[in-house]
């Protein structure tokens, strides 16, 4: 089994502490919730601490990157999560019909929470969830323009910021927060995966076998197809690191294949979408908070 590496828990804590201080502060002015994870991992990309801070407050939770996931288990997820609250997936790539989608979504959050207050035209709302989850772009493709700073590292958005919407209304966008402990492995390189840890914080081999066994038990065809490797190449991730290595030749002192280049490279299309829609998690049921809510065991077949 990997482990998280590094030991920046000093850091870590403070940030966290002084997002969950500003989600605190400005819960009280929003009319509703906008949590985001990514559609890829809908269970280990969120964090369960944020649903205790933010309960009582009428919520929309939105799927992210819906694109890079396999459509049918998207809708599995949806259909599981709608029974905890209202869900919507989103492919970022979208402009007008991601504000649609949102305020659709906003409606039903808060018609049963209240009547004859303000219409969703001039609805305050708050982007909250881990960080790297796409809550920046997904403001900036609704405002049609930069309002938010992007990267490709968590942690990107500093501070409080709001941004006033063209339909009307006004997003709060706030730093990113992880859960205090990583409740596991099977959280922790999905997390990894989908750029939520940074690259210091996990053994990037370790990582990418899991990675690549994952993708090798689900979708069989997709790495003979990208690296040209045979199914008898597969006895596990790290063999399958090593036959990526051999084929793309990264190789080490001596030719031995580097198993760390080589998990880079799987990264790389994965996050490219070049390996095709691949969903990282199968629901369960019942969802258990923290652990990913996947089926059992690490490679759950469809």
């Amino acid at each position: 089994m990997g482990t998280a590496t590094g030991d920046g828990r000093g850091a870590l804590t403070g940030h966290m502490v002084r997002a969950e201080r500003a989600l605190r502060e400005h819960l009280g002015v929003v009319d509703v919730v906008w949590e985001v994870a990514d559609a890829r991992c809908p269970g280990a990309s969120r964090n369960p601490r944020l649903r205790r801070l933010c309960a009582g407050k009428p919520a929309v939770l939105v799927l992210s990157k819906a694109d890079l996931a396999e459509e049918d288990v998207t809708r599995r997820w949806i259909a599981r999560l709608r029974a905890e609250q209202v869900t919507v997936a989103i492919d970022l790539r979208g402009g007008d019909e991601i504000m649609n989608v949102l305020w659709s979504a906003t409606r039903s959050a808060l018609e049963p929470a209240r009547t004859g207050q303000r219409p969703h035209e001039t609805c305050r709302a708050m982007v909250v969830g881990i960080p790297n989850t796409g809550k920046s772009t997904l403001l900036n493709r609704a405002t049609g323009g930069r309002h938010a700073a992007v990267g490709a590292a968590p942690g990107v958005t500093r501070g409080p910021q709001w941004v006033r919407l063209p339909q009307g209304g006004q997003v709060l966008d706030l730093p990113g927060v992880m859960a205090p402990r990583l409740s596991g492995w099977a959280v922790i390189w999905r997390l990894w995966a989908i750029g939520a840890l940074g690259a210091q914080a996990v053994d990037a081999e370790t990582a990418g076998g899991s990675l690549c066994e994952w993708i090798q038990t689900r979708h069989p065809r997709t790495l003979e197809g990208r690296y040209g490797i045979a199914e008898r190449e597969m006895r596990d991730g790290s063999a399958g690191l090593a036959a990526i290595a051999v084929r793309r030749g990264l190789l080490s002192a001596g030719g031995v294949p580097d198993g760390n280049r080589a998990a880079a490279a799987l990264l790389a299309d994965f996050r490219r979408g070049l390996l095709g829609a691949v969903t990282l998690e199968v629901p369960a049921d019942p969802i258990r908070e923290g652990d990913g809510s996947t089926e059992r065991g690490e490679a759950a077949r469809p």
